[in-house]
């Protein structure tokens, strides 16, 4: 503001109100000037949709979360704590939740967001007519599991209003993970008036409405997708970051490029070429989190020659992970030969019986079972491996080529898009494909549930009554020690059979600039409203 303007609002005005409007008049021209406070984050693919309730894939984490919240969230160091809800009780018998909402909650348009949102929700979520990808995550809500399968209508699903403001959930057996289930993005409220108006169309930019603290503003589709700061999230006032821009780069080294090029504040995934060099010469901006995955192989036990347990054993055992992880990876990954990792804390170690022998006594057991099984040189078992068209998975499944070399296994490794892969894996048409899973919840079941013959994302299409069995008995522990030690029963079990072969806990590596503040290496995700950026 010029001198001639303040000499002139001195002279106008009485002293008393002189320096209260030449404040405000400051505030107003600084608040008009402004810059806004933005984040660039780095993605690793496009989207095929932004519909919470049916998108996956690594890539939708952090900006789903953006969007929207549920009834528990996590703060900045990955604990959980309320989100749309104030408050919940748990009976004594652990089979019902009754939620309180926060009063005053609305969604990005303005619009009330009440109790019945999420019971519809949870509804639309689990309905088979809406083939939605996440309904395997809220089965132990009461008829979850029937409505899916198409047996009885969604009306019977274990949830209710009690009024505006309150939810119950009733549930088919004590789930100590219900809670951690929750905070997960698919189990947030999608918004029915928009939905009813829009059908697949509503998550459009300008005709989604969202209820985190961030609204979608653009998406272009192969150059970023523009979100903006929702004015009606509960807490915008501790929102510091305007505007966030998710830029999908498929190619890593272009993100590294563009990151140390000033385009990036994040990056997810330093590729494992320019790892060393980044732990040189950015040290202080490599991160590392610690998100409960596993990396493994899906094997897919309809095929004739994979149906043999003797040998899927053998080509578990014939690999070295540890040299994959500590010569060939070297990004923190973790060897396991079990599928549950160690970020699950309450778990513990469960390695499977042949993880301490012997290398060479693990190959010579692998030519063994082979033999039996009707393979050799005269007759070299030769399958295919399929994998995503990026460094980090061409090295391990090269790694793993030439180990299956040495017991007479013929690996034939094709490349496959991640749409592709999913329509591969739906079909049945493939041998073996390594995947990364990260689990929609703390709990051991969440890997097992791999396994479960009603889950979508069994494509090894591992179906043992017995495991199945076993699995629903995990339920009925009240002691939850005891209830560990029954899971490790039951994942050893399974395991023995080999429909998956667990290869490592993968490293999660990311590149933070110095601007970007509030990051914590915890578990996932990295939620923009957490951080802060400083130039």
């Amino acid at each position: 503001m010029d001198d001639t303007l303040m000499n002139t609002l001195r002279f106008a005005l009485p002293c008393k109100l002189t320096s209260w409007f030449i404040l405000a008049i400051l505030l107003a021209v600084t608040a008009v000037t402004a810059e806004p406070t933005i984040l660039h984050r780095g993605s690793a693919n496009e989207l095929r949709s932004l519909d919470p309730q049916y998108v996956i894939g690594n890539t939708a984490g952090a900006l789903m979360y953006d969007l929207f919240e549920g009834l528990v969230t996590v703060n900045e160091r990955g604990i959980l704590v309320p989100g749309a809800a104030e408050s919940w009780e748990i009976s004594e018998d652990g089979l019902k939740y009754v939620f309180r909402l926060r009063e005053g909650l609305r969604w990005s348009d303005g619009e009330p967001l009440t109790a019945e949102d999420f019971a519809y929700s949870f509804r639309r979520i689990v309905d088979p007519k809406n083939a939605l990808r996440g309904a395997g995550t809220i089965f132990p809500i009461n008829n979850a599991v029937a409505i899916s399968r198409g047996e009885k209508p969604a009306t019977e699903l274990g949830v209710r209003t009690i009024d505006p403001l309150t939810l119950e959930f009733t549930l088919e057996f004590a789930a100590p993970f219900f809670l951690d289930m929750l905070a997960g993005f698919p189990q947030a409220a999608v918004p029915r008036h928009v939905i009813e108006k829009h059908g697949s169309q509503w998550t459009k930019p300008g005709t989604m409405i969202v209820s985190g603290a961030y609204t979608m503003v653009e998406w272009i589709p192969n150059t970023h997708y523009k979100l903006v700061k929702n004015p009606y999230y509960r807490m915008v006032d501790q929102v510091q970051i305007d505007e966030v821009y998710y830029h999908p780069v498929v190619d890593k080294e272009s993100a590294v490029k563009r990151f140390r090029a000033g385009e990036l504040d994040i990056v997810l995934d330093v590729p494992p070429n320019r790892l060393e060099w980044a732990q040189e010469n950015m040290a202080d901006q490599l991160k590392v989190s610690s998100a409960p995955g596993i990396r493994y192989l899906i094997v897919n036990t309809n095929q004739p020659y994979l149906q043999d347990i003797r040998v899927r054993k053998a080509l578990s055992i014939s690999i070295n992970r540890e040299i994959i992880t500590s010569k060939i990876l070297r990004d923190g990954s973790i060897p396991v030969t079990n599928l549950v990792p160690a970020a699950v804390s309450v778990y513990g170690p469960n390695p499977t019986p042949y993880a301490d022998q012997p290398y060479e006594q693990r190959i010579a057991e692998a030519k063994k079972l082979l033999k039996e099984a009707g393979y050799g040189r005269d007759n070299p078992l030769e399958i295919r491996v399929s994998f995503l068209p990026q460094e980090n998975f061409r090295r391990v499944v090269v790694a793993l080529q030439a180990m299956w070399r040495s017991i007479g296994v013929d690996a034939d490794l094709q490349t496959v898009g991640k749409q592709g892969r999913n329509k591969m894996h739906l079909s049945g048409d493939f041998d073996l494909s390594i995947f990364t899973y990260y689990a929609p919840f703390s709990d051991p079941t969440a890997f097992l549930l791999l396994l479960e013959p009603n889950s979508f994302r069994n494509y090894s299409n591992y179906n043992n009554p017995r495991f199945a069995a076993m699995l629903d008995k995990t339920s009925n522990f009240t002691d939850e020690t005891k209830r560990m030690a029954f899971i490790k029963e039951t994942e050893q079990f399974a395991l023995s059979e080999h429909p998956v072969i667990p290869l490592f806990i993968p490293g999660r590596t990311f590149l933070v600039s110095t601007r970007t503040k509030g990051w914590y290496d915890h578990t996932e995700p990295h939620m923009a409203r957490h951080l802060s950026v400083a130039d």
